[in-house]
Parts: structure tokens; C-alpha cells; sequence
């Protein structure tokens, strides 16, 4: 009866041993797309179209057929993951490099990110030089026309290059006046409100001073002018009438030279395309500047 007992038990242990082997060995149901890995590390892909004890047979997508013995196969995989492996060992390595790139990945993600930009601020009074993109002259610009410049040299704040060389300055005309005759010089004014900056940096409000240009005065010239004429008068008067005649010219010469210059207009104000320009803040200026 003991011996019996032995054997059942020994036939019983076999059995299990057995069925684990086919719970780790389980071959997929012919029809099924998958991914056969051989010892020597190629892959066959496809549909499994024959499985026996001995080799499986895999059709790839273009009918080729390949037959693959059990015994070359390192594992093969479909939807649902590992279903058979003929090296227990390689299987094994596998998934502790999975675990592992699992694990890097995870460290990966928890680590911190450091931020790409960092918020910098250009203090009031801060003064930029820049070259003017817009032509503005106080006989042809209007009140509102738009005026651009870019930035002749980087402007630097906090340890950083918050605004690069060419970032673009946009305003607008807010003066002006073209020069009259008798009195009245004439003038432009202008000032910027928006910053665009170079790259993703997008567009910025901002404040800045008015840039402002006054013509020179004409008073010299005009008295030149009236001078002359009235040296003239006096000449010619002087030769056809005496000294009589020569104040009489010069009177009536001087008269002719104040005439050319209440007929005559100042000088205008033209600042071309090009001319270099500076302009201070008036407020402060938060940009935000990539970090290299």
C-alpha cells in the first residue's frame, strides 16, 4: 500500500511539473499575429499558421512561409505579451532589463525639470540704441503713422541678454508740425509702445520716452537775406541818384529782402530710413529669456 502511495505521488508531481510547463510554454491559436525571436536573433513576424511539438510555421504578410523548430526559439510574443520562450534563461534576462529600463524611466520622470526660460526685468531709466526702419520728416509724417527701429546693441539685465541686437521697436508719430513762413520752426516727434521680440519671444507693451527734433533757427539767414538786399538797393541807388538815390536803394532793397523772406519757408525735419536714435524707458520692462 506504501509503495503505491509513492508511485501516485511521484505520477502526481509529474503531472503538475508538466502542466506548469505548458502554462509557461503556451502556444498561441493558429490565426494569430506574432513576433517570433530565435536563438540567434532574427525575428520572424506573421501569422501562425501551423504549430506542432516540434516547429511552428509563421506566414509573413507577403505569403512567404517560415518554418521555425521549437528548439531555436528564444520567445515569441503577440497582443497579449510573452506566450512561449525555449530559453528560460534569455526569457529571464529580458525582463530584468525590463524591470530596469523601468525603473530608469520612472527616476526619469520624478526628476525635476529645469525650467527652459527665466523672467528677467530691465529697469526704468534703462536706455536703448537703436537704428531707425521708418522714415519720419515733419513736412510729409502724420499724427498716428507708425514708426519702427530695431536695436543697434543687445540691451543686458539680471546676468542676462534680455534683449538681442535686431529685436524690433514699433510706435507711432505723435507730432507734427511742418515749418511756416515768418515764425514757426518746424518739428517731429515720435515714440515706441511695442516690443517685438526676435524668435517665440512674441510681441510686449512698453513706455518709452518721446524722441522729438526741432529745425534750426532761420533768424541769421534772414537777416543775411535783408541785409544784402538792402546793400544791393543802396548801390544801385547810390550810382542813378546819389546819396540821396543810395538811401532810397537801400530802403527799398531792404524792403525786397524782407519780402524773399516772409515769402520763404523754414527748414524741415527729415530723419531717414537708418538714422541712429536713443530712447530711455519709462517703466520697467519683465521679458522672459530662454535659458541656454
Amino acid at each position: 500500500m506504501g509503495e503505491v502511495m509513492k508511485k501516485l505521488a511521484i505520477v502526481l508531481g509529474m503531472a503538475l511539473v508538466v502542466s506548469g510547463c505548458e502554462r509557461t510554454d503556451a502556444t498561441p491559436a493558429v490565426g494569430t499575429e506574432v513576433k517570433v525571436e530565435k536563438k540567434d536573433g532574427v525575428t520572424v513576424a506573421g501569422k501562425l499558421v501551423e504549430a506542432k511539438p516540434e516547429q511552428v510555421v509563421v506566414e509573413a504578410p507577403d505569403g512567404t512561409k517560415t518554418e521555425v523548430p521549437r528548439s531555436q526559439i528564444a520567445s515569441m510574443t503577440h497582443a497579449s505579451g510573452l506566450v512561449a520562450s525555449g530559453d528560460p534563461a534569455a526569457a529571464a534576462r529580458r525582463d530584468a532589463e525590463a524591470k530596469a529600463a523601468a525603473g530608469a524611466e520612472g527616476k526619469a520622470a520624478a526628476a525635476p525639470v529645469a525650467p527652459a526660460f527665466a523672467e528677467v526685468t530691465i529697469p526704468a531709466g534703462t536706455t536703448l540704441s537703436a537704428t531707425l526702419g521708418t522714415a519720419v520728416a515733419s513736412d510729409t509724417s502724420r499724427i498716428e503713422d507708425p514708426v519702427r527701429a530695431t536695436l543697434k546693441t543687445a540691451v543686458s539685465a539680471e546676468g542676462h541678454r534680455a534683449l538681442p541686437a535686431g529685436t524690433t521697436l514699433i510706435g507711432h508719430v505723435t507730432s507734427a508740425e511742418e515749418s511756416a513762413k515768418v515764425k514757426g520752426r518746424a518739428s517731429i516727434a515720435f515714440r515706441f509702445n511695442t516690443i517685438d521680440l526676435p524668435g517665440e519671444g512674441g510681441r510686449q507693451p512698453i513706455s518709452t520716452e518721446t524722441i522729438s527734433r526741432l529745425a534750426p533757427a532761420t533768424k541769421k539767414k534772414d537777416a543775411t537775406k535783408i541785409g544784402v538786399g538792402a546793400g544791393a538797393g543802396a548801390v544801385i541807388g547810390g550810382i542813378v541818384g546819389g546819396g540821396s538815390g543810395a538811401a532810397k536803394g537801400a530802403a527799398i532793397g531792404g524792403a525786397a529782402g524782407t519780402g524773399v523772406v516772409l515769402a520763404t519757408k523754414g527748414e524741415e525735419v527729415r530723419l531717414a530710413s537708418g538714422t541712429p536714435v536713443s530712447v530711455k524707458l519709462t517703466a520697467p520692462l519683465t521679458v522672459r529669456v530662454p535659458l541656454k
